[in-house]
């Protein structure tokens, strides 16, 4: 039973470079309280995209595009142009051409005719209604293809070799359990992924189970070995032996998965690609672990660590195991990779015949003959399988070529109706002339199809936007800054989609500048609430935060403050005590009797009068929980200030010891003494075992016992070098200094092109939603922040950005700010369209006039753009009075039933980098990135460059979640919200036991089976030099990974010429001619 292998450590380390190649292919996933918007197909991204589509169908079965009817009926319904499909058709088309009749065709309008009329000449299509081949499908045209060059090589050697056959001339792209699962008919990876889920819920709960799973401290793999000795559901699958075989395992997973890659014998060159197949069969939880191993200061993870190669020890495991049954059963043949490749070289009539019966492609009396020779009483020979499947497979080729010639016919009389001739035309014309259609169509695939249907809407949707954005125009309106006019006020947006109606509707009141900047607003900070006790990092996950900062009383409110946080201590209390009776295992009945009344007025609040219900919370919570007036820790202590303090602080520490353990006070405990006490505490130094020290003689001890308590006062007060370090650390990374504030201030504020004409009053406006009974919640907040509310991150800029020495600072670098300028923090409310102003108590006395006017002008732009967006949400058509339109919008905020609270993002689908002036009084729908930007003030491109490289790829990751969820909602999204549970405060599965959802909700990129939001690549569409441009994106890989990959759009505007020029991947431009007539009403492929 001992399989032990001694493995040495470069062994281990070749390994884990393996598993870290394979888990490219996996893209991290975050959890549901951070959601991130990220590519599912990033670990791709190094592949052209038309290509990494078809890899991601694959791995992990999802569709790459749009289903071709919903592409016909955009085009039909003009959401797709005839000139757009003309565009893209002419890198296929020859100059070749046809005459049928006394017509001649082109090659392009053949193949215009069959993507128009969705023509396909494969035989698959002519004979089903499916638009795609099935794995299976595809895996017996592997097949069949490997036999015949196989039986071909073999005939002109004689004889066939079955001794050593070569890894690279294996069929197959399978793991050997999927591979049983497609030729014997098991269920395999389906036992395995059941397993696994079950060990990873039970592993990754973060405080939701009653019961955690045990020595969970001792990481993932012996966890798992602890608990799966009793786990009586290995015996069940048929596993014997089961606690001796998983003793026998090393301790060591890297050993584990070595043995069991060893004992299945999988070649060493496939084992990167034979793990990525494991990794992609549940890629939600292999991105989540994937994620998780990554968080190095997670609690979670510290505590209970987990990574890929512990993961996948645990799951080729079973794969060794359950294969190894499967085959001695079926096959009488070893389970590994050697041994099922000898089997099918020597029957591979057999192997033929079993994946055929197993896809469903065999006709009715191969599957009765397949049960006789499956019967249980008299087993089959090897031979008899292999005669039938000879006879079979003989049988099929030469039907297969009768049907060959019937659907070709049947073709060529559907491209003549398309053509608009007669089909006697082109079935009655020459053989040249039906080979020459057929080769055209047989060189248009259903992929290459739905690509060009892709690229059509997106060229349909691109002139559509850059017919509104007119550069004559936009230069005509530039202000002269020879003489600038400060405007009634600025107001700086995050670059939000949902921000550009708020600021289109906000500019219309008159007097107004908006600018778009990434909501973080360039402070890359982790943030402590309150009443929190732990940090949230509030930047984009590109980044880590650099700074750290508090939320503290303000001084007036401390007495406020102390009440608040007894409060806020008994309801935590209170909660984590109701969740543990929730969840025990007697409480709950008894708990139905007490309290259930209690909850059922909540329950009948929150569902028949959520307005009114919240209100009456929201005034009991401040009621028990009073609102407290807070500052933020902006500034940073020195070293020598962060020394002084800690010192302080232990000296306290020490004499509260002392006071309560040793009952010493008095003057005794001078300052002197307690700072003595303190560096002997923190002295490595031995100390004399003759002569007691500071604490010993103020406690009259002798060494020995000395010693004693001294090591009790420093685990009881925390004071080691160790503490000491760290809380300096702590220390001097909470806020800024002068410099890096003034730093922070000027580069954010250049980079949003806001250096003259100030207004009196900034708004910088950060961004969060509302609503209720949401997993997905913080998927609509902002995604610059980390997927937070973006409120602390205004505030702090706003604090420093206000700092008399800031501005002194800035005006030595040539940088100045107004005195008379002030910078107000804000939260937009995504959901609602309200804006709320923080820190009042700041804005001096001298502009509160001011202040008072723009409120009301923001109360009336935020009502119209609620109104706006109320008409997506209800979709009929139908305008209401604005005030039910309110009503129903904060009704939708509050409702725990609401599916949708929000469109969020949905319908994003270009990336403006430019001046407001480029997009001012366009109607732009909420489908735009707004980054503001001065090309005139960036000579060098280093501001540009720092915006194609942050907030324009987190556009990016946000614009292909939102893609891959709309044409792939049930691989690539999560599904529908109503069969989702919560997982363990990680995620969502749905029922009770699934992969880890990874992308977004059918609710948030459907409207019933219609996609609302439009999946199209995301256009970055620059203001500025093509030579910027291009450098830029020659000097960061990533970018031109992303662009000649096609996974990003660019379009330029030459600021002096004010013309648009596409950029292809070959490093060209091609000039574009907007067209004035083009309607953006008409974009897109989604609903409209």
């Amino acid at each position: 039973m001992n399989h032990l292998h001694h493995y040495a450590d470069t062994d281990r380390m070749e390994l884990r470079s393996h598993v870290n190649l394979a888990g490219e292919v996996v893209a991290r996933l975050w959890p549901m309280r951070t959601f991130i918007s990220r590519n599912p197909l990033q670990g791709l991204e190094h592949l052209p995209f038309s290509e990494a589509v078809q890899r991601g169908t694959e791995l992990f079965g999802g569709a790459g595009y749009l289903s071709p009817q919903l592409y016909r009926e955009a085009y039909r319904a003009g959401r797709i142009s005839d000139e757009a499909i003309d565009q893209v058709l002419i890198p296929l088309a020859t100059d070749g051409s046809v005459r049928v009749g006394n017509r001649t065709f082109s090659h392009r309008d053949v193949l215009r005719a069959a993507l128009v009329h969705e023509i396909d000449s494969s035989e698959h299509l002519a004979q089903t209604s499916s638009p795609t081949e099935t794995d299976e499908e595809r895996a017996v045209k592997l097949l069949e293809s490997w036999m015949a060059k196989s039986l071909q090589a073999d005939r002109r050697k004689g004889s066939r070799d079955h001794s050593h056959p070569a890894a690279n001339d294996w069929p197959f792209r399978e793991t050997l359990a999927a591979w049983c699962d497609r030729t014997l008919g098991t269920r395999i990876v389906d036992q395995m992924n059941r397993e696994m889920i079950k060990w990873c819920v039970a592993f990754c709960d973060e405080g939701e189970a009653a019961w955690s799973m045990p020595h969970r401290e001792e990481t993932f793999f012996r966890a798992w070995k602890h608990a799966a000795q009793y786990d009586w559901t290995l015996s069940l699958l048929g596993i014997t032996q089961r606690a001796e075989k998983i003793r026998s395992l090393s301790d060591r997973p890297e050993d584990a998965l070595l043995q069991s890659l060893h004992m299945m014998q999988v070649p060493t060159a496939l084992w990167q690609e034979y793990l990525s197949l494991h990794l992609a069969a549940l890629p939600g939880w292999s991105g989540y672990i994937k994620w998780r191993a990554d968080q190095t200061s997670d609690p979670w993870q510290e505590a209970y660590r987990i990574d890929l190669v512990k993961y996948l020890a645990v799951r080729l495991f079973y794969e060794r195991e359950l294969v190894a049954l499967a085959c001695r059963s079926a096959l009488d043949c070893p389970g590994d990779f050697q041994a099922i490749q000898a089997y099918s070289r020597r029957h591979p009539y057999t192997l033929w015949f079993r994946r055929v019966l197993q896809a469903g492609l065999a006709p009715t009396q191969a599957v009765a003959e397949a049960r006789r020779l499956r019967r249980r009483w008299k087993p089959a020979q090897p031979e008899e399988w292999e005669h039938t499947g000879q006879r079979w497979y003989a049988e099929q080729q030469n039907s297969r070529r009768a049907r060959s010639h019937q659907a070709s016919t049947r073709v060529l009389a559907r491209l003549a109706d398309a053509l608009g001739i007669a089909s006697e035309q082109i079935t009655g014309a020459a053989p040249d002339v039906r080979e020459k259609l057929t080769t055209w169509l047989h060189g248009f695939p259903a992929l290459e199809r739905s690509r060009r249907w892709l690229e059509a809407a997106e060229r349909t949707a691109e002139r559509t936007v850059l017919a509104r954005l007119t550069p004559a125009e936009s230069q005509d309106v530039r202000p002269e800054l020879s003489a600038p006019a400060r405007p009634l006020a600025q107001f700086v947006f995050c670059i939000d989609v949902r921000s550009e109606v708020f600021r289109r509707r906000l500019e219309q009141r008159g007097g107004y500048e908006t600018y778009g900047f990434a909501g973080f607003f360039g402070l890359p900070i982790s943030y402590r609430t309150l009443d929190e006790p732990h940090e949230t990092a509030l930047c984009p996950v590109l980044l880590k935060p650099k700074h750290v900062l508090r939320e503290v009383p303000r001084t007036y409110d401390g007495g406020t403050a102390q009440r608040r946080r007894a409060t806020v201590s008994t309801v935590k209390a209170g909660q984590e005590l109701l969740h543990d009776l929730k969840h025990n295992v007697i409480t709950p009945y008894v708990m139905v009797e007490a309290v259930g009344w209690f909850f059922g007025w909540a329950l009948l609040g929150k569902t028949l009068f959520p307005r009114w219900y919240h209100r009456i919370a929201a005034w009991i919570g401040y009621t028990l929980i009073p609102p407290v007036a807070t500052s933020l820790t902006v500034d940073k202590l020195t070293t020598s200030e962060a020394n002084e303090m800690v010192a302080a602080e232990q000296r306290m520490r020490i004499l509260r010891w002392l006071r309560t353990h040793h009952r010493v006070e008095g003057t005794l405990l001078t300052p002197q003494r307690l700072e003595d006490i303190r560096l002997q505490a923190l002295s490595d130094t031995p100390r004399s075992s003759v002569i007691p020290g500071e604490l010993g003689h103020l406690l009259v001890l002798g060494p020995a016992h000395e010693t004693s308590v001294l090591e009790d006062l420093r685990r009881e007060c925390h004071i080691t070098g160790l503490d000491t370090a760290v809380r300096i650390d702590r220390i001097t990374r909470t806020g800024f200094t002068p410099t890096e504030q003034a730093y922070y201030v000027e580069t954010s504020l250049r980079l949003m092109g806001l250096i003259s004409s100030f207004a009196r009053l900034v708004f910088l406006c950060g961004h969060g939603s509302t609503s209720q009974n949401n997993p997905y919640e913080s998927a609509l907040d902002c995604g610059a922040c980390g997927g937070s509310q973006g409120l602390p991150n205004a505030r702090v800029f706003a604090t420093i950005a206000n700092r008399p020495q800031v501005r002194e600072l800035l005006a030595k670098r040539g940088f100045v700010i107004p005195g008379d300028t002030h910078f107000v923090a804000a939260r937009h409310d995504t959901t609602t369209d309200r804006l709320t102003v923080g820190d009042l108590e700041d804005v001096p006395s001298t502009h509160r006039k001011e202040l008072t006017q723009v409120l009301e002008d923001i109360a009336m732009a935020g009502a119209e753009a609620a109104l706006e967006r109320y008409g997506r949400l209800a979709g009929d058509g139908v305008e209401p009075p604005q005030e039910a339109a309110l009503r129903t919008i904060e009704r939708r905020s509050l409702d725990w039933a609401q599916v949708r609270p929000e469109w969020g993002l949905a319908r994003n689908s270009w990336f403006i980098i430019g001046s407001r002036h480029l997009t001012t009084g366009h109607n732009l729908e909420g489908r735009a990135f707004l980054h503001s930007y001065d090309h005139a003030a960036d000579p060098d491109g280093k501001l540009l460059e720092i915006i194609m490289t942050a907030p324009l790829i987190v556009a990016q990751w946000i614009n292909s979640e939102y893609y891959f969820s709309t044409v792939a909602p049930d691989t690539y999204g999560s599904g529908s919200k109503v069969y989702h549970n919560v997982t363990g405060r990680i995620g969502v599965m749905t029922g009770n036991q699934s992969d880890l959802r990874m992308g977004l909700p059918v609710q948030s990129v459907m409207n019933g089976s219609t996609p609302y939001h439009d999946p199209l690549r995301l256009t970055a569409i620059i203001e500025a030099p093509r030579s910027r441009v291009e450098a830029i994106i020659a000097r960061q890989p990533l970018l031109e990974t992303l662009f000649h990959n096609h996974w990003l759009r660019l379009i330029v505007l030459e600021p002096e010429a004010r013309s648009y020029y596409r950029y292809d991947a070959a490093g060209g431009w091609d000039a574009i001619i907007p067209d004035p007539a083009a309607q953006l009403e008409r974009v897109g492929v989604g609903q409209v």
